[in-house]
């Protein structure tokens, strides 16, 4: 396989990410009734894509720096780099909504501490409200809180999966991880609400909803996962694959895409049946961190999704995180035509142009603030940009 084909796969990657979870999140607001429902689900297959990709590829860019290189070296390189790449844009969608909130409404800034740091997802509540959502319009960034969890777990991860050459080990590794995390779902289900009624009692009503979706704690399975196939990526990327590996990978990159496709349906049944809700939450939970991993190797060592390294394509990855920041602002935007009541086909119609105009619009922010952001960062201290970005650009 191509490397720098490969390197732009991750990348359209991340935009097809992006673009499943704004139109999930858009679908509520551009159509009613069960079809954009339905279509509703698709945002949290689209968060768990995000944090399979961002274990796979941290642990391509920066796990063979923390194995082989002085750790003072890997871990300021890593800082700086996660830093450029996060805050900038970060900063400037916050500064934008808290001035809004201050002075078109009249409103005084609520405390900003967490959402600042980018912790608010790792504490439940303050003054009784979900930390994450202290700031309505700022509730989507929870993800970036639980993105910088993983930055600081990424380098204990090297260190103990450092030494580990054997396919057969790697593949273990990763089927404990999905056991483990089976396991931890069933825990926090079962014990959570008790635990939470201890250590938040006036988080009353979104506790389980901050424990089991908002918190990192048990996404941090996803990052595993992540990272655990790019291992078995790198094992095999240098052998010449069998015609049988290839069948046997080509069988489970299609069921994992089927499985992939059923789980937002069961998402949209599981109100419907109560009584088998926690089965199918844990199911969706597995086919997604198990679809993902097989998905991310196929794409990457079997040439399967060639298409994701189009330019088109990766130039939507390269504005994935503006995508993400910018999209609840943008919904409006694409509510179009007379009807409250769109048919399918006019639902489709407004997601697609929803799509089209937060991508345009993330592109220039990607442009002006962004990339350049990034690059100033990464000149004043003096740091390379990491693998992904450099070959993806040569595409």
């Amino acid at each position: 396989m191509n490397d720098q084909r490969f390197i732009g796969s991750l990348t359209g990657l991340r935009f097809i990410a992006a673009a499943t979870v704004a139109v999930g999140h858009g679908a509520p607001s551009l159509g009613h009734g069960w079809t954009a429902e339905l279509i509703a689900q698709v945002s949290s297959i689209g968060m768990t894509m995000f944090f399979v990709l961002s274990g796979f590829v941290l642990w391509l860019n920066y796990a063979g720096r923390f194995q082989s290189e002085p750790i003072g070296g890997a871990l300021r390189e890593f800082a700086i780099a996660r830093f450029a790449r996060l805050y900038p844009m970060y900063a400037a969608v916050v500064l934008a909504i808290t001035a809004y909130l201050a002075i078109a409404r009249g409103l005084s800034a609520p405390s900003l501490g967490f959402i600042v740091t980018m912790t608010q997802a790792w504490f439940p509540v303050q003054n009784g409200t979900m930390l994450v959502a202290v700031v309505p319009s700022l509730t989507h960034l929870w993800s970036i809180s639980v993105e910088l969890f993983f930055y600081l777990l990424f380098p204990f991860v090297c260190f103990l999966l450092a030494g580990i050459v054997r396919l057969s080990t790697m593949i273990w590794l990763a089927a404990a991880n999905i056991l483990a995390f089976a396991i931890t779902i069933v825990a926090f289900f079962t014990f959570g609400d008790a635990m939470l009624r201890m250590i938040a009692p006036s988080l009353k009503e979104n506790g389980m909803q901050w424990l089991t979706y908002y918190a990192p704690y048990l996404h941090v399975s996803q990052f595993l996962a992540g990272c655990l196939a790019a291992m078995i990526y790198q094992n095999r990327v240098a052998a010449q694959p069998q015609d049988a590996e290839r069948r046997a990978v080509s069988a489970l990159f299609w069921l994992s895409l089927a499985g992939l496709a059923c789980a937002p349906i069961l998402l949209f049944m599981q109100p419907r049946l109560p009584g088998w809700s926690f089965s199918i939450e844990l199911t969706v939970r597995l086919i997604e961190i198990i679809g993902f991993s097989i998905v991310f190797i196929a794409t990457s060592r079997y040439g399967h999704g060639r298409w994701l390294s189009s330019r088109a394509i990766i130039i939507g990855g390269e504005c994935s995180y503006s995508i993400y920041l910018l999209h609840p602002f943008l919904i409006r935007l694409a509510m179009f035509g007379r009807s409250d009541t769109p048919g399918f086909l006019e639902l489709i119609l407004r997601l697609a142009s929803f799509v089209a105009i937060v991508t345009a619009v993330a592109w220039v922010s990607y442009m002006l603030i962004e990339a350049p952001a990034r690059a100033w960062i990464r000149q004043a201290f003096g740091t390379r940009a990491p693998r992904d970005v450099i070959r993806a650009k040569a595409g």
